[in-house]
């Protein structure tokens, strides 16, 4: 019943700002199969691809007699077994065969919804959206970006690592160990964001939180012969409130990426993020993650080779690391359809000074992504 109401209303708004703004629906469904080897157990599972979820929207722009740009964003987002949060059953922690359940009930809700002004000046925006920092790590001109991308952890990472010896989970995923977005980097939130005019293929951007979070980035996308280059930086201060005591927190997050695609079909690309810590502990650890990919196309075909490193981004208090590499292809089968297979593998240690190896994890699958 929910579900009916929200598709009548959004098509309400269409219908009720047809007359006066110039409004366009869009959309993608995303799925993939995708299985497993933890060092234990194998499985395969039927998920909604986390790398771009499937979702709906509408969004519109009208001219005004001042020289102004109204401009309007809905989107909504369904959500049924998400690749980054798939996990094995929870059993007792031994070193027992563990299975993925079938999936929880799709849930529904809204990725974006705000409203904004623009013109000589740049942009004003305001609602739930974009902050100024999503996408800095996300500059990707190598291909394969249905399974491949920056946030290695979106396919795969809910998944548990085993201890090496005894073959136990640990208690720990993927996720937790990974620069995943939840931490920065691809991040939407209720927030007024400034987007200055564009400058030689530069533009900068600002944005403020609810709750007080700034965030500042510089994008770049241009070209040098037949060379194309995309890029961008940025920083994140978090207005956080474990300020006292001897407790460590994060106090920003800064990143940049870099890509680069030749005219042949070759690309590469670069990214890199660390955290700086406030009321730094003894024994305290700042995170670190560095990101490189390798690309080929062709015709209608990608392919892809990446590999990444991350340390410290479990705990601020203890070591921890993951490395995973991958590869990818892709075929582009034309108005907005696609194809893609990946093959990853995770290696990782967890702990304080006595560091703990687990199995490593083997992720291989396909994806199919229709837009509209």
């Amino acid at each position: 019943m929910k579900k009916t109401l929200l598709a009548t209303s959004a098509l309400a708004l269409v219908a009720a700002t047809a007359g006066a703004v110039d409004v366009e629906m869009y959309g993608q469904v995303n799925k993939g199969i995708f299985g497993y080897n933890d060092g234990q157990d194998t499985n395969v599972m039927i998920v909604d691809n986390a790398l771009s979820s499937t979702r709906m929207g509408v969004k519109g722009a009208q001219g005004l007699d001042n020289g102004l740009t109204a401009s309007v964003l809905y989107e909504m987002e369904m959500v049924n077994n998400s690749s980054e949060s798939y996990t094995q059953d929870a059993n007792a922690n031994t070193g027992a065969t563990k299975t993925v359940g079938n999936s929880a009930s799709a849930s529904l809700s809204t990725r974006q919804a705000r409203v904004g002004l623009s013109g000589n000046f740049g942009g004003v925006y305001v609602g739930t959206q974009s902050v100024a920092t999503d996408g800095v790590l996300g500059s990707d001109l190598a291909g394969a970006q249905d399974v491949m991308g920056q946030d290695v952890a979106e396919i795969g990472g809910g998944l548990e690592l085993r201890n090496k010896v005894t073959h136990a989970q640990t208690g720990t995923t993927i996720n937790a160990l990974t620069n995943n977005t939840a931490n920065f980097g691809d991040e939407r939130a209720d927030s007024l964001r400034y987007d200055s005019p564009i400058f030689a293929g530069f533009q900068a951007r600002t944005s403020v939180q609810q709750g007080g979070d700034l965030d500042a980035a510089v994008f770049y996308d241009g070209a040098m012969g037949d060379f194309k280059v995309a890029g961008a930086a940025g920083i994140q201060y978090n207005n956080n409130t474990a300020q006292s005591g001897s407790t460590s927190f994060v106090e920003s997050n800064q990143g940049a990426s870099v890509s680069v695609a030749h005219a042949t079909g070759l690309a590469g690309t670069v990214a890199y993020h660390t955290q700086t810590l406030g009321n730094k502990a003894t024994g305290a650890n700042e995170a670190e993650g560095l990101y490189a990919k390798v690309g080929y196309a062709w015709d209608a075909y990608e392919v892809a080779a990446d590999y990444s490193t991350n340390e410290n981004f479990n705990s601020t208090a203890r070591y921890d690391a993951v490395d995973a590499m991958g590869l990818a292809a892709q075929y582009n089968l034309g108005n907005g359809v696609s194809v893609a297979g990946l093959y990853r593998t995770f290696d990782a240690e967890i702990g304080g000074a006595t560091k703990t190896s687990t199995d490593s994890v083997d992720l291989y699958g396909v994806n199919m992504r229709v837009k509209f």
